[in-house]
């Protein structure tokens, strides 16, 4: 297992190396980068990243997760699972109200399993979840489900089915390292998951001093151990 992660992270090496000698900014343009480098390199190192996640392309500008890819390589190898499910992630929504996630929450299909929003909520009460992520063996049976009760599946849905990818055998950390590689608002769920519970997480990711501090500040004390 540890041989196919590293590979399949050498495969991704120059992009996530590329990514993390950019200068911080909210958007790129290919055409600035490309004063430094080729633009048919650049292209191909974006095509890459967008692969798995970590960065989104849309007419000549792209944005990356940059908290992401500033991670050591030793905690992008224990992404990876996660990078995979999350980019063949589907969502779904009906009324895209609360009533979509009780239903779901009331046919959680057998061998599910709950992640990021929800699962980081329960776990910290740090952050107030939106949407219901759920691992479930067979994604098309469960799509179809949805669909048979006038779900519909697009971009808005707050339902997401995620593929089981990698190992569950230690939930707290698996929703941990969802956090981290989703990026934005879940890496606040990262940072207040590795707080409340250090004893259950083998590893360590890296997170600013600034981001540290906010959640410290919003996490009751007494709920930190």
């Amino acid at each position: 297992m540890t041989q196919q992660k590293v590979s399949i992270l050498t495969r991704y090496k120059d992009a996530v190396q590329f990514a993390q000698g950019l200068p911080p900014r909210p958007v790129y343009k290919v055409k600035d980068v490309a004063k430094h480098v080729h633009e048919r390199t650049i292209r191909r190192r974006i095509k890459k990243l967008t692969e798995i996640g970590l960065a989104q392309y849309n007419r000549g500008e792209f944005t990356i997760k940059r908290e992401v890819v500033a991670q050591p390589i030793i905690i992008l190898e224990k992404l990876i699972p996660s990078f995979i499910a999350l980019v063949q992630a589907r969502r779904f929504g009906k009324s895209y109200r609360q009533s979509d996630i009780n239903f779901m929450m009331k046919n959680l299909p057998k061998n599910s399993t709950i992640t990021l929003d929800y699962s980081a909520h329960k776990m910290t009460k740090f952050q107030s979840a939106h949407d219901l992520y759920v691992y479930v063996d067979d994604v098309e049976k469960t799509a179809q489900f949805l669909k048979k009760n006038n779900f519909r599946e697009g971009t808005k849905g707050n339902i997401v089915l995620l593929p089981k990818t990698g190992s569950f055998e230690n939930p707290t950390e698996r929703v941990f390292l969802d956090c981290v590689a989703k990026g934005g608002r879940s890496m606040m769920d990262a940072i207040a998951i590795q707080l409340k519970h250090r004893d259950k997480i083998t590893i360590k990711a890296r997170f600013t001093t600034e981001m540290l501090l906010k959640v410290q500040e919003d996490l009751p004390l007494e709920s930190i151990h």
